[in-house]
């Protein structure tokens, strides 16, 4: 079975989870469980870093628009960082690049 394994930093208010692994529809909820539990935890800043060679499948893309929604409305931020060229590729191509924050 495809999964992903995380990292766990915090920092203030800041919740970094760094994640290894494919994430797509068979795991694509936990990792919005995640985040929503990482928030409610008082973590109103997550950065989800994926310089752990993670991949994304479009309901991976959909996980973290839905939890980007869900933290914004609570007054909190996801950023995404270290994306791989394919993944970034993908978002470009499909124009979600611009709908995500995305740190370069």
């Amino acid at each position: 079975m495809e999964s992903f394994n995380t990292e766990i930093f915090t920092e203030g208010t800041t919740c970094t989870i760094r994640i290894q692994g494919s994430i797509s529809l068979k795991n694509a909820f936990a990792l919005k469980e995640l985040i929503i539990k990482k928030h409610g935890e008082g973590f109103t800043d997550i950065v989800l870093d994926f310089s752990g060679d993670a991949y994304l499948d479009s309901s991976g893309i959909g996980a973290i628009f839905n939890s980007q929604k869900y933290v914004t409305e609570r007054n909190g931020s996801l950023k995404l960082k270290n994306i791989s060229r394919d993944v970034m590729t993908i978002l470009k191509i499909a124009n979600l690049d611009k709908h995500l924050d995305i740190i370069h």
